[in-house]
């Protein structure tokens, strides 16, 4: 393994003569200058600093804190405006894409007209294309990132945290100057941190910790080949320290790129859930005799597929998207792979495709309550949960009823 030499970030470091006010890592991995800039996602200086770094190191490669399918899209202004978004429902990506438009939206909101989220990316990259050296995405894919941290907490901690990340689209952030340069801290990340429950500290450790040290192996590998002499990576500022931590050892990449497999609990609960209430209604018919197993079996029926529907009517489905909703419901109780608010939400996205000013206007019709009606992406999105929420109610409803008739 080739030597390393190092220097702890700084809010001004200077090497060689080149100065920055942003913060600052200088490496050496054996013969090769390794620069880590740390930016601001909306920061015009960061944008400034980034393309005086490369006009004066004339690195020879530039990685940027991107992964492959990001990097796409903001290479891309139009990317959002292209995608499918039924064939998203249809392959049951859409937890990933609210992630991604949650996200995209709250770094639109608090950054203003001049600068876009991403800029300081965009920069590096287009310079790089111009000067025909490598841009070397060197984040971990986003939907192994969601995957992984999803897969970390149970269901009412899911449920907390994606109601956190729904109550940050309706406000909107006024962001100043100063407030910008204090994220280039990486204190502020850690005092973020420091304020989420214990419980969530593996929600924390995969979308910063691992990052870090994935990042760090990136770039690592982005130094190997005898005509590299300098290197340039533009991260996030609060990847700095972790960085350093980790750049020192090769770290196997294999380890992190995994997607947890699905628990025991969610193999067996698919059998569970369809057994419980064919058992239910089955030993109602038994006990309490035919007339009575039917009557379950409707309120299955009605108050399942009712409530779903309603919850499609509420959203302001297209009367198809109810109807579908209506049936689904009780069938998913026999077979779980069907969902209501899946179906019905797949269904609106074929009847009712999002126009292009549906994605353009996301992160200001958020802002909203009746923004999620208006925009048609997020009035998608309002067509899955509904339906999902009142089937839910729904199966507790008549779970309980049949339990009081039997006890």
């Amino acid at each position: 393994m080739r030597s390393i030499k190092k220097t702890s970030p700084a809010r001004k470091s200077t090497k060689k003569g080149f100065k920055t006010t942003e913060p600052y890592l200088f490496q050496t991995i054996g013969k090769t200058e390794v620069h880590i800039l740390g930016t601001a996602h909306v920061s015009k200086q960061s944008v400034d600093e980034v393309e005086k770094m490369i006009q004066i190191l004339k690195p020879d490669v530039i990685c940027v804190e991107l992964c492959e399918s990001r990097m796409k899209s903001v290479e891309d202004p139009d990317y959002l405006k292209k995608l499918d978004i039924f064939k998203v429902f249809k392959e049951r990506k859409m937890w990933l894409l609210l992630s991604s438009l949650i996200l995209s939206s709250f770094q639109k909101k608090i950054g203003n007209k001049d600068i876009k989220p991403g800029d300081e990316m965009r920069k590096a990259i287009t310079m790089g294309r111009s000067l025909k050296k490598p841009v070397v995405p060197v984040d971990r894919e986003i939907q192994t990132t969601l995957k992984r941290s999803w897969g970390n907490v149970g269901f009412f901690s899911k449920m907390y945290l994606f109601s956190a990340l729904l109550a940050s689209l309706l406000v909107r952030e006024d962001v100043s100057d100063d407030k910008i340069e204090e994220m280039k801290s990486d204190d502020v990340l850690k005092d973020l941190f420091s304020q989420i429950p214990k419980k969530y500290e593996s929600v924390k450790h995969v979308i910063i910790d691992e990052r870090d040290v994935y990042l760090a192996e990136k770039i690592r590998q982005s130094t190997e080949g005898k005509s590299v002499k300098k290197v340039l990576a533009v991260v996030g500022a609060g990847h700095l320290a972790g960085i350093e931590r980790n750049i020192q050892t090769k770290n196997d990449l294999a380890v992190l790129d995994e997607v947890p497999k699905r628990k025991w609990w969610d193999n067996i609960s698919i059998i569970l859930y369809p057994t419980f209430f064919a058992g239910l209604i089955g030993y109602t018919t038994w006990s309490q005799g035919g007339e009575a197993g039917m009557d379950l079996f409707s309120k299955l029926i009605y108050i399942k597929g009712g409530l779903a529907a309603l919850g499609a009517l509420i959203a302001w489905a297209h009367p198809i998207s109810i109807l579908l909703a209506f049936i689904t419901a009780p069938i998913g109780t026999f077979v779980p792979i069907f969902k209501a608010g899946w179906v019905s939400a797949l269904s609106e996205s074929y009847l009712r495709k999002p126009l292009v000013e549906d994605f353009e206007h996301i992160a200001d019709d958020s802002e909203s309550v009746a923004g999620f009606w208006k925009n048609r992406v997020l009035h998608i999105f309002l067509v899955f949960f509904l339906p999902q929420f009142g089937s839910t109610i729904g199966t507790f409803i008549v779970a309980g009823k049949g339990l009081k008739n039997l006890f």
